[in-house]
């Protein structure tokens, strides 16, 4: 899945005020080298119950993301048939959902810029971790509390319980996102930090393992056991989280926050009120995009004027409020910096300012920051911001992606789902034996990362029983020969996507890396990602096409299997944009300034959810002119990408240097 915050385990993914107080000297003392610690093998005792966490957390996640697209179209047209509601109704009802998908993933991305600085400069990662879990298991509630509304008739409260519960869910899931890996880092030392690449592998898959079951499960709850079980059991497994969370409070490192007290928060209450803009763009902005949307689409002269006008006196609180909320901020955070300054994007960037007027001729605008802080700390924001030029495109990446998760699903709802199998073999072991692989492989990595692992022979047995297994279903099958019907759900087909990559991750390994660099010409980050954002483009040419083949064929007649090619598509240009951009940001930037470099990695995923709320009313052209418009916009942005990737000159900073 989209996930990979986690590559950026810097413990302290901080993006609004960030970075160690300094002293008025840039000299660092020199010390002696500490002797080289004795090298440990096992992960640290709190790291199973952080691996557990996740697991269910992510789980819980996907689940009910899985299902809202097609739960929020039934609740916004009454749950009425879709054949018995009037054409624009449900055109209407589409967009809407649309909308609120998009942006509830736009706040979802938001909120850890937020959490963050909650933990790592006022309350602590583990209290952060823990009492947000509530509030997530708090929106889990209020989801399926909408499921029983819904289904008792209920329509107004089943539409505020569903806000009400996004919104806590988009809390509670972004604060955990940005502390979960600063806290498995936290838990290392220097005899065991050669595990660390290994845990975040751990987690990568753990990720995906979650989002494939529960792409799977949820829908099917969702179809037979209703709303609310299927928002039930997600809320379920993140109880679960907690509890596991909970368990392992003993055994935890716990890194105390800084500065904490009153400087931490000043931090809290700066960052939080900087981000008003934001906030109130995700609240109201789709509302604001439609109104214009609709006016341009339509054919009476000065629409638009007139919705601008309806816009400027509708909206003019909620502007007040951002304008009014990011003013307080620049203030206190003008306030904490007097009381000590620090060495933050945003407070070197304010120091270098205020202070332009005394470089020397031939000093560039950093050089106040070089003089009193050193070459590290004035060489952070100019860095970041030569990042921030080059990723200014991948927004464009992300409203791409994450429609999988909306309008895809939309597609899917109008293609043949059904599916002939081999009844015996599909039964009797494709179902039983990857549930029993599933709660192996669980166990099997717990027990691992708790340092006690499953003995070879067992694993050995296991697997080799299981093939057996295999082969004799496969006998009688072959031998009786009985095939069955059944039907997939829209919603499943999205599985896909975590299952393609954990296979495309190695393949790509091993067939594309390694080979390039044999031959001494390894593919550069910048060159992928350009790749993938082409690719992107081209996953919506095909989607595009395939809708149109299912507009000119009918409903039901073209078969949902051929998702697999956009799906195919897309995961790669995930890989190639995803994992590597974040490698690569990390790499560029300084030290104190890789989590800010995170926090603007999750804005452009903020953004490009935002983007398609916008422009989700273009959707009643018909959804293949949609996925020709993001098909264009994911080609201009590749090429402008590339463009600016060709200008970019930075360099690398690590971790150790």
């Amino acid at each position: 899945m989209g996930d990979t915050s986690f590559y950026l385990a810097t413990g302290r993914a901080v993006l609004f005020v960030e970075g160690r107080p300094m002293s008025s000297s840039a000299a660092t003392p020199a010390v002696s080298e500490p002797p080289p610690a004795a090298r440990d093998d096992r992960f640290p005792a709190g790291v199973p119950y952080i691996v557990g966490n996740e697991g269910a957390e992510r789980f819980s996640f996907y689940g009910m993301r899985q299902i809202l697209y097609i739960y929020l179209t039934s609740l916004f047209i009454s749950f009425a048939a879709e054949s018995t509601v009037a054409p624009d109704a449900l055109a209407g009802a589409k967009v809407h959902a649309t909308q609120v998908v998009h942006l509830f993933n736009a706040g979802v991305y938001l909120f850890p810029m937020i959490g963050a600085i909650l933990a790592d400069r006022l309350l602590g990662k583990y209290r952060v971790i823990f009492w947000v879990s509530l509030v997530y298991c708090a929106g889990h509630a209020a989801l399926a509390f909408a499921g029983r509304s819904g289904a008792l008739g209920n329509l107004s409260l089943a539409e505020l319980a569903m806000y009400a519960g996004l919104i806590l869910v988009s809390i509670g899931s972004g604060g955990i996102k940005p502390c979960v890996s600063a806290n498995v880092g936290d838990q290392f030392t220097a005899k065991n930090a050669h595990l660390v690449t290994r845990i975040f592998q751990i987690f990568y898959f753990i990720i995906n393992f979650g989002s494939f079951f529960a792409s799977l499960l949820t829908p099917w709850l969702y179809q037979n056991c209703g709303a609310e079980w299927a928002f039930g059991v997600p809320g379920i497994l993140m109880g679960i989280a907690t509890v596991v969370f909970w368990f392992g409070r003993r055994k935890f490192v716990r890194a105390p926050p800084r500065p904490g007290g009153k400087l931490g928060l000043l931090d809290f209450l700066a960052s939080s009120l900087l981000a008003s803009p934001l906030l109130v763009l995700v609240a109201v902005g789709a509302a604001v995009a439609e109104e214009v949307v609709r006016a341009a689409m339509g054919d009476q002269a000065g629409a638009v004027t007139v919705a601008l006008r309806h816009i400027a006196h509708g909206y003019w609180p909620h502007a007040l409020v951002a304008a009014g909320g990011f003013a307080l901020g620049a203030v206190l955070f003008i306030v904490r910096q007097q009381i000590e300054q620090d060495t933050g994007f945003f407070a070197t960037l304010l120091y270098c300012w205020r202070r332009r007027g005394a470089r020397r001729p031939g000093e560039d605008f950093w050089a106040p920051a070089r003089i009193r802080f050193g070459d590290e700390a004035a060489d952070g924001p100019p860095a970041v911001l030569r990042i921030i030029v080059v990723f200014s495109m991948v927004s464009v990446f992300w409203a791409l992606f994450d429609q999988h998760s909306s309008t895809w699903i939309e597609q899917a709802k109008a293609m043949n789902l059904t599916l002939t199998v081999p009844t015996i073999f599909w039964n009797g072991w494709v179902i039983p034996g990857l549930l029993s692989a599933a709660i192996f492989g669980a166990v099997w990595l717990f027990l691992w990362v708790a340092n006690r692992p499953v003995p070879r022979w067992l694993t050995l047995g296991f697997l080799g029983l299981l093939g057996a297994w295999g082969l004799a279903a496969l006998g009688l099958q072959l031998a009786r020969g009985a095939t069955e019907t059944i039907t997939l759900l829209p919603a499943q087909i999205a599985a896909l996507n975590p299952l393609l990559v954990m296979i495309i991750i190695p393949l790509l390994n091993v067939l594309v890396y390694r080979p390039c660099e044999r031959r001494g010409r390894p593919l550069q980050p910048l060159h992928r990602m350009t790749a993938g954002m082409f690719l992107a483009s081209l996953a919506f040419v095909a989607v595009a096409i395939l809708q149109a083949r299912i507009q000119a064929a009918g409903r039901g007649e073209v078969h949902v299997l051929w998702q697999i090619i956009p799906f195919f598509i897309l995961t790669i240009a995930e890989v190639l944009v995803s994992v590597t951009g974040l490698e690569f940001a990390y790499t560029q930037a300084p030290r104190a300034m890789k989590s800010t470099i995170m926090g603007f990695w999750l804005l452009c995923v903020t953004l490009g959810n935002v983007l398609v709320a916008f422009l989700a009313p273009l959707e009643t052209l018909s959804l293949a002119k949609f996925f020709w418009i993001f098909a264009g916009l994911m080609a201009a942005a590749a090429v402008i990408f590339a463009l600016l990737a060709a200008g970019y000159k930075g360099r690398t900073y690590l971790q150790s240097g």
